[in-house]
């Protein structure tokens, strides 16, 4: 197994090992998520590997997205593999869309329901009946509290492993 420079290293778990690998998926209302290991240094990883949000918090991001590319510092513990420290990851695209400046393609949808104090619902895209996901942390940059059934908000529409999903939202001017 190679050995890391002393730099590198530092605050880092002895036993760590690199991973290079994607996310699989990650809930940011139950704070954690797990990466699929591509390559690891030294290694064989055939389980997933427990991404917690205070290694993201750590890395200075709050989220993840599936499918985003990441290298990671992780161990084995008791309960399996977890990552300890990230590297390098893919930036979440709503927020490399925010700070590019390239606005992401909004389309309207309409509320299907939403329990505020679950902090997730369901949209549809008008005239459609396939259920979009929509959680309380993707409102919240947009300055919305809440909503109600039947309200309209433009947003951007991403597909992941578990569905469609909203990634970043705004509200409609439009009253029909």
């Amino acid at each position: 197994m190679m050995t890391q420079p002393a730099e590198e290293n530092r605050g880092v778990d002895p036993q760590s090992v690199r991973v290079i690998g994607r996310i699989k998926w990650f809930d940011q209302a139950k704070g954690y998520g797990f990466v699929v290991s591509e390559s690891a240094q030294g290694v064989q990883i055939s389980t997933d590997i427990l991404l917690h949000v205070s290694c993201l918090k750590g890395y200075g991001e709050a989220h993840a997205d599936e499918d985003a590319r990441i290298v990671c510092d992780a161990v084995e513990r008791e309960r399996g593999w977890q990552v300890v420290h990230i590297i390098e990851m893919d930036r979440p695209r709503a927020v490399v869309a925010r700070e590019s400046g390239a606005p992401p393609e909004l389309e309207p949808v309409i509320v299907k329901w939403f329990n505020r104090t679950r902090g997730y619902g369901f949209v549809n895209r008008a005239g459609e009946t396939e259920d979009i996901f929509i959680h309380a942390t993707v409102l919240r940059p947009a300055g919305i509290e809440e909503v109600e059934p039947g309200q309209r908000l433009l947003a951007a529409v991403e597909n992941g492993s578990k569905g469609a999903h909203i990634s970043m939202v705004q509200l409609t001017d439009r009253e029909d």
